[in-house]
């Protein structure tokens, strides 16, 4: 009885550390199985199936511009794009998240560069910051040295991590108070340095966040200048599929 009791509650551990694990990232499973993926009636369009995110898998990483805050995950245009091409998609975003910078004495989460390594196997990561680690700067808690260090240590670590995955960075939105601007050139620089995509959100997207008209449309509020609502993901998307399809 006692090895009984003893093999019963190792395998309770372990199912506990499964679950747990499984917890790190909200996944979302839009795989074909293979009937679907063989159904005559209901063909898949060629530019799906011939697309190169097709049944593939995407680990989404950033704070809560990727998390969509406490609204829906499946608004996100991100996961819009997993859901159209039929993909595994698994978000490890966290609220307050940063880059760089630990926020756990704030009762906030790690840094990604201290994370990233709990991710599952994966085609594509795609981070999505900055916004948090600037403020994280603003309220005097850390230095634009600090973040280039990490951010660094950060892409140093999906390499080393998923040497065969496709890696994109998406910038800040345009924001011109210190040190916005500086964080979006340190990581358009070293994306650069690391030969990895990056899309300027301040230059490329189309997200005018300095206008109370477009924010009262778009975001979540009239003052928010970070996270997206349903229509402002969905306007953003032809973008943000265009940067997935090309990397």
């Amino acid at each position: 009885m006692k090895i009984i009791t003893r093999i019963t509650f190792i395998l309770m551990c372990l199912a506990f550390t499964q679950a747990m694990h499984a917890q790190d990232a909200i996944v979302y499973d839009y795989r074909l199985d293979e009937k679907a993926l063989n159904d005559n009636k209901n063909p898949i369009p060629y530019e799906i199936r011939s697309s190169p995110l097709f049944g593939k898998t995407i680990n989404v990483f950033g704070a809560s511009r990727a998390r969509n805050a406490r609204k829906e995950i499946t608004d996100t245009w991100h996961c819009k794009v997993a859901q159209k091409y039929h993909m595994l998609y698994r978000n490890y975003a966290r609220n307050n998240c940063c880059i760089a910078f630990d926020r756990r004495n704030e009762r906030w989460s790690a840094p990604i560069s201290d994370f990233y390594e709990d991710m599952d196997s994966c085609d594509y990561i795609l981070l999505i910051g900055g916004h948090s680690d600037a403020e994280h700067i603003i309220k005097g808690k850390g230095t634009i040295e600090q973040f280039e260090e990490g951010f660094i240590k950060l892409l140093r670590g999906f390499i080393k991590k998923a040497p065969s995955a496709k890696i994109g960075v998406m910038t800040p939105w345009r924001i011109s108070n210190p040190p916005y601007p500086e964080i979006t050139r340190i990581m358009i620089e070293q994306c650069h340095n690391f030969t990895i995509p990056v899309f300027d959100c301040s230059t490329q997207s189309g997200i005018y966040v300095w206008d109370m008209e477009f924010t009262k449309r778009y975001f979540h509020t009239y003052q928010d200048n970070t996270h997206l609502n349903a229509k402002g993901h969905k306007l953003f998307r032809n973008k943000g599929e265009k940067f997935l399809l090309g990397l």
